[in-house]
């Protein structure tokens, strides 16, 4: 089957025409196979339904990932405007205080995690996951880059701050990237030949802020659909850093992704400006996710030496 995200992103574009029909694709999809699919499917056919006048069905779905499932949501995730059908039911208030609650448990005992154990690979590369995601899904989404070359090691850095049941997030604040950075910083001390970092989505964020704002520092940064704030924010000081340690930049973006394309077409003018190594490629027909046919570390390479 397709990987989750591809359906979401496939029920965001039919949801641009009608939330009815984007609803019966994702009740379809996850009918056929609901064990590959999270807490996050289940929002969203929530959101569809209640965006669709369906109230009951909304509360259905979220009764189901609550408490059949066990799982639960960030707090602001129930407060959708898709679900304003539901803000006056007593259910579905105490289905949201039974998330609240588990949130703020998962809050308080959350950390980091950073997989590297050792050395066993000439050169490394470092996959950091976007938003609603974690280090699993990032290590698959990001596997097809190695294509079983055995010079190349993968580790992954999951954040510490909750997302919902299983995911996570990251802040765009100053501490939010710091295990991003943390984790940079210990494998650029590791004698490696080649590190290259490697983000999704916001996790392209985290990978700027780290080597803008600590010692962090690698080959190359591949930002696959970038979203980048800290571009407006810090925009001078990072194109300083990364000319000044000398950092290759490798932007790629869906031709559909419209919240990430204006921020990477900004980034590559004024990387490329500033006359750092960058490239920057539109993949065609795909929204906020990887491509299907993905490029490699070796091609990547091969363009460069």
């Amino acid at each position: 089957m397709k990987k989750e995200n591809d359906i979401l992103e496939k029920t965001l574009d039919i949801a641009e025409s009608g939330y009815d029909n984007a609803y019966l694709f994702l009740l379809d999809a996850y009918k056929k196979d609901p064990e590959n699919y999270g807490p996050q499917t289940l929002y969203f056919l929530s959101c569809l339904a209640g965006g669709a006048g369906m109230p009951e069905k909304a509360l259905k779905w979220l009764k189901y990932a609550i408490m059949d499932k066990g799982w639960w949501y960030r707090t602001e995730i129930l407060e959708d405007d898709d679900l304003e059908l539901l803000e006056n039911n007593s259910e579905f208030i105490s289905l949201k205080s039974i998330s609240d609650d588990r949130y703020t448990a998962a809050v308080a005992k959350t950390k980091s995690l950073f997989s590297w154990k050792q050395k066993c690979a000439d050169n490394l590369f470092l996959a950091v996951h976007g938003n609603t995601q974690n280090s699993e899904i990032a290590r698959k989404d990001w596997l097809p880059i190695m294509e079983d070359d055995k010079l190349w090691q993968m580790e992954t850095i999951q954040s510490a701050e909750p997302d919902g049941y299983g995911t996570y997030r990251w802040s765009y604040d100053m501490f939010s990237y710091t295990p991003v950075a943390n984790a940079i910083e210990k494998l650029q001390n590791i004698d490696y030949q080649k590190i290259v970092c490697g983000g999704f989505s916001a996790g392209c964020d985290m990978l700027l802020r780290s080597v803008c704002f600590s010692p962090a520092v690698c080959d190359m940064l591949i930002l696959q659909s970038p979203w980048i704030p800290v571009l407006q924010e810090y925009g001078h000081d990072l194109v300083q850093t990364l000319r000044e340690k000398n950092i290759k930049i490798r932007i790629f973006c869906g031709s559909d992704d419209e919240d990430c394309m204006p921020m990477a077409k900004r980034l590559y003018t004024v990387t490329k400006q500033a006359g750092i190594d960058v490239e920057f490629s539109v993949q065609e027909n795909i929204r906020h996710q990887f491509p299907t046919e993905m490029y490699t570390l070796k091609e990547l390479w091969r363009n460069i030496l």
